[in-house]
């Protein structure tokens, strides 16, 4: 087995979080199988010259928060590298909030894809047919998604008919690509970012850092809660956010070890808790704020907007 073949196999083990041997080897199989006749396909539609720098550019991050989070740097970079360019985020309902008035996003387009929350009522299929036409409609030079997901190749990008297709190698479905970034494992989320930046011929910072920018409204909002719970700034205030979202469990912390630190922080600080977390966590949040006491504040399910609460949060000290 050549030493190519073999990272790239262990670069997709790593990308799925999977220790089985056998997963790895049928997504290369099966890209390699697929990838022939796409090619074909690509050299008949004669899709535009990837030379040739693209004007409207569309960033596929419809997700997750810390994900978003993690991607608010790429935008700038991308802004640099592409001037001249319409750069939109399709982002999700819940995510994209987190980056209203960017300044390096032309505009925000929501979508809450079925194949990562299912959606409460309505069609999937009627939701996703218009925004297929939304997509098709804008006329795409480039789609970059953040993912790597094949769902968002197919779906989003291929069929849309955006003829630049740019996202990481390692993935299922990396034959709809006409430009496969490179995926080295063991790195942090927010490197792999910016190597698409840097795979595209951008400046790729080393450190990035995330940028969400609030309104005047949003810090209004911060400074009136901040007074109707008698915070002043001198005091030490520090945030818990104790959920994980109700289908990823294992990734929470025990509830127990949460009341435990907070009694500490503050027995030893004087410390005001901020307790935050989505309305499906109110219980959760709330049971640890009884078992702490006074010194502690439930937000989970109150404050609704996320700029809202991060506006709060950018007077923490600490988050947990």
């Amino acid at each position: 087995m050549s030493a190519d073949l073999r990272a790239k196999r262990d670069a997709i083990a790593y990308k799925l979080r999977t220790k089985s041997k056998i997963i790895p080897w049928m997504v290369i199989g099966i890209n390699a199988l697929l990838g022939l006749p796409f090619r074909i396909y690509r050299y008949i539609a004669a899709e535009k010259n990837s030379a040739v720098d693209p004007m409207r550019i569309l960033v596929i991050r419809a997700d997750r928060i810390g994900d978003m989070i993690l991607a608010t740097p790429v935008f700038e970079q991308l802004k640099r590298r592409y001037p001249a360019a319409w750069i939109p985020c399709l982002a999700s309902s819940l995510s994209g909030q987190l980056i209203e008035e960017n300044p390096f996003i032309d505009t925000v387009m929501t979508y809450d894809p079925p194949w990562f929350d299912r959606p409460k009522g309505g069609s999937s299929f009627k939701a996703y047919i218009q925004i297929w036409k939304l997509i098709r409609a804008q006329r795409f030079d480039m789609a970059i998604d953040l993912r790597g997901n094949y769902n968002n190749f197919f779906l989003l990008m291929f069929l849309a008919g955006i003829p630049q297709r740019v996202s990481f190698g390692a993935s299922l479905g990396a034959f709809l690509l006409t430009r496969e970034v490179p995926f080295e494992q063991g790195r942090h989320e927010a490197a792999y970012f910016m190597d698409i930046v840097k795979y595209l011929g951008g400046e790729a910072v080393i450190e990035p850092q995330p940028l969400i920018v609030l309104s005047d409204g949003e810090t209004a909002f911060a400074e009136s809660f901040l007074k109707a719970h008698k915070i002043t700034p001198g005091d030490v205030v520090i945030a818990m956010h104790p959920g994980a979202g109700m289908r990823i469990i294992y990734k929470r912390w025990p509830q127990e070890n949460y009341v435990e630190l907070g009694r500490a922080l503050v027995e030893k600080y004087n410390a005001t808790l901020i307790i935050s977390g989505a309305e499906t966590e109110a219980d959760l949040a709330m049971r640890i704020k009884q078992e702490i006491g006074d010194k502690a504040i439930c937000v989970a399910g109150s404050i609704s907007r996320l700029k809202d609460l991060a506006a709060v949060l950018r007077h923490c000290r600490v988050c947990i």
